[in-house]
């Protein structure tokens, strides 16, 4: 049984399966310095405050890959890092819903 999908149909749906596999987020100037470590790595370092970056983890009715979710969040707070003068981070929880918060240190 063949099925036929009218052709606006199937661009859309070939665009958002496109669009689903796609990186949105890019890093700024001093982000690919800052580092995730686990919370025992940051005793000695000064905490600065917490960030929770957001992306989206669906795009219409295709869910994105969890890889490049959590490449997105990660990218987002290293970012907001260098803004805020830090240099590591530290999960802070679970992502969820696109959602995911961190805790910024100055370690060096």
């Amino acid at each position: 049984m063949k099925v036929h999908l009218p052709k606006p149909a199937l661009a859309m749906l070939l665009a958002t399966v496109a669009a689903s596999a796609c990186t949105w987020v890019n890093p700024i100037a001093g982000a690919s310095a800052v580092t995730l470590v686990k919370p025992s790595h940051v005793v000695n370092c000064q905490s600065i405050g917490t960030t929770t970056s957001q992306v989206a983890n669906k795009i219409g009715f295709v869910n994105r890959s969890d890889d490049k979710v959590t490449e997105e969040l990660l990218t987002l707070a290293k970012n907001s890092a260098v803004e805020m003068g830090g240099d590591t981070l530290v999960l802070e929880g679970e992502p969820s819903d696109g959602s995911q918060k961190y805790r910024v240190y100055k370690c060096q």
